[in-house]
């Protein structure tokens, strides 16, 4: 019996929520019960010390900032005037939300810089045209693609419309690069500036790279920024903390996933 893509997919992103720090910590809870309710309490202590050490150690800001940074450092943003010139800016999905109930138009997520950095791109002469990539997932509630919902605010930020061009069938890096291999096989681009957030930007530029696109990195979206100095709260759970953890959890993973795959 054959599995559809969209199972692929599915499997995919939910298979590494074991692996993200809040995943992992709740399998040793459930471990540490089960050995409990078995009458081995020794070890179930054991698996809940290390459920909370995991949780712990993923939520100090001082671990995210550092797991995640190391990411981030790879391709450092720079200023505009120091980005060279190109034939067209690629801006990758994974910034907006749709406007589905309550919401009454579209939710701009925190990556949303990198459709700013691709408007100021333009602005500031840059690059004469932008490509946008990015569907949407099949379980997901929204009708419009969010390479629409980019191009519409580029447009409403001053981008005009037929200077941006979109690509709605994409829902991963490696699709992306896909969909945007194909329109520089139709079209006469000779280099880009490729937009997406600062800790997304080692995979996306090495699978892009991997299938022939002459990018440069323009990165976006930049999250961890390190305190002067360390103080006690650098060390204490946070929840934004072990979202930014997650993050590079989540981007290792992927990295993992796609040299195995051969995608970079």
């Amino acid at each position: 019996m054959s599995v559809s893509n969209d199972s692929v997919l599915f499997f995919s992103k939910l298979g590494p929520v074991f692996v993200y720090p809040l995943g992992l910590g709740l399998l040793f809870v459930l471990a540490g019960i089960a050995l409990a309710a078995r009458r081995r309490p020794r070890l179930g202590r054991l698996s809940l010390a290390l459920a909370v050490m995991i949780l712990w150690i993923g939520s100090m800001p001082l671990v995210a900032d550092t797991v995640l940074g190391a990411l981030e450092g790879q391709h450092p943003p720079r200023p505009l005037h120091e980005l060279p010139s190109a034939d067209v800016a690629i801006v990758l999905g994974g910034a907006i939300g749709g406007s589905v109930p309550p919401r009454v138009s579209a939710d701009l997520s925190d990556a949303a810089d990198r459709v700013l950095q691709a408007a100021r791109l333009f602005k500031a002469g840059k690059v004469p045209r932008i490509l946008v990539t990015g569907g949407n997932l099949p379980w997901g509630p929204a009708a419009v693609s969010e390479a629409e919902l980019i191009r519409d605010l580029l447009v409403e930020w001053g981008v005009p419309h037929p200077r941006i061009e979109i690509g709605t069938a994409s829902r991963t890096t490696a699709e992306n690069a896909r969909e945007i291999r194909a329109v520089f096989d139709a079209a006469p681009f000779a280099s880009a500036l490729l937009v997406t957030s600062a800790f997304h930007m080692p995979r996306a530029l090495a699978v892009f790279r991997k299938a022939g696109l002459p990018v440069t990195p323009a990165a976006a979206d930049v999250r961890a920024v390190r305190p002067s100095s360390l103080t006690v709260l650098d060390l204490l759970p946070d929840a934004e903390a072990l979202a930014k953890t997650t993050l590079a959890v989540k981007e290792v993973a992927g990295m993992i996933v796609y040299r195995t795959r051969g995608d970079l």
